[in-house]
């Protein structure tokens, strides 16, 4: 595995998967996720700071939600220890 070479340990490999796969979306999706994952906000806070309805965010969160799992599950697919 390049990861076990270059001395990335499975953790690492993880962490750089996730920050590649939430780059790879569009700002808006991302801020959404970011405030909902990582500033702990709600679907409504996110809401209303953002302009939408909370129905909107929801869906937007769900959809990226799936595109994380599915690229982690890649990931795992192609043999990292992950």
């Amino acid at each position: 595995m390049a990861a076990n070479v270059m001395g990335i340990g499975p953790r690492s490999v993880l962490y750089f998967a996730i920050l590649e796969e939430i780059r790879s979306w569009s700002d808006f999706p991302r801020r959404i996720f970011t405030q909902a994952h990582y500033a702990g906000k709600s679907i409504e806070e996110i809401a209303q700071q953002s302009g939408c309805e909370s129905q909107e965010v929801l869906q937007i969160l769900t959809l990226h939600e799936s595109k994380l799992r599915k690229s982690l599950k890649r990931l795992r697919g192609s043999g990292s220890r992950v």
